[in-house]
């Protein structure tokens, strides 16, 4: 029954996964997911950093013509992730809702619809600066909702990359990237994982959202996310 699925049963579904990357945190196996995600099958947590919903319906009333359909995009995939872990638990490190605008129907609705498919998840929000700008999400989405940094075992998850004692720091924010360069000096910019002593900052799953490599910790090892997969990028040089 899918109620007494064994951390091992679930570590086997996501190595059948094609393109995820194993990696041991703090003494716990977790899995960077192509889906710009982080598995941690031992507890069935899925963490996802940055969604920004309603971001491009903020974009559209200042009368900028920007593409519809992201917010339903969004919540579509995160319906697929937890689908596809089996996930107990969905951890937001940060900016849930990118602003005011976002808590109108034509954004809350979908995600009305979308936590009424899942009833059993339970749902966790680490506050964020967007997060502090939109307000909290309604009662009805049913978010545990804290402030960083939060404990959760070895982790402590927060939205704004830091270092926290005795506890390896999962954070988003930077929406981070890495540059790949190739032979006829041409550059294409990849949303990636940045590892670095005690903090992994996750990239944004949000897909209106962008991209930086401003303000990553100096030395930090790029996992990068792109053709389905997460693989190690081969250096971490700016744009």
């Amino acid at each position: 029954m899918e109620n007494k699925l064994t951390a091992a049963h679930l570590e086997d579904r996501v190595t059948e996964k094609k393109g995820a990357l194993a990696v041991t945190l703090a003494d716990e196996r977790v899995w960077l997911l192509p889906e710009r995600a982080v598995w941690w099958p031992a507890t069935r947590t899925v963490f996802v950093a940055d969604v920004h919903l309603g971001k491009a319906a903020s974009f559209r009333a200042l009368g900028q013509p920007v593409p519809s359909g992201t917010t339903r995009d969004n919540l579509d995939r995160l319906s697929a992730l937890i689908d596809g872990l089996s996930a107990a638990r969905l951890v937001v490190l940060g900016d849930f809702l990118h602003a005011a605008a976002a808590q109108h129907a034509q954004v809350l609705d979908p995600a009305q619809a979308w936590r009424e498919r899942h009833p059993a998840l339970a749902c966790l929000l680490i506050r964020g600066n967007h997060d502090s700008h939109a307000g909290d999400p309604p009662p009805s989405l049913r978010f545990e909702i804290v402030d960083e940094p939060h404990p959760m075992g070895p982790f402590a998850a927060c939205h704004h990359p830091q270092r926290v004692d005795g506890a390896y720091v999962l954070a988003g924010h930077l929406h981070p990237a890495t540059t790949l360069h190739g032979r006829a000096h041409e550059r294409h910019r990849l949303p990636c994982f940045a590892e670095s002593e005690g903090l992994m900052i996750l990239p944004a799953f949000g897909a209106f959202t962008g991209t930086t490599q401003a303000g990553l910790p100096e030395g930090s090892r790029c996992h990068a996310v792109g053709g389905g997969a997460v693989w190690p990028a081969p250096d971490t040089r700016s744009a």
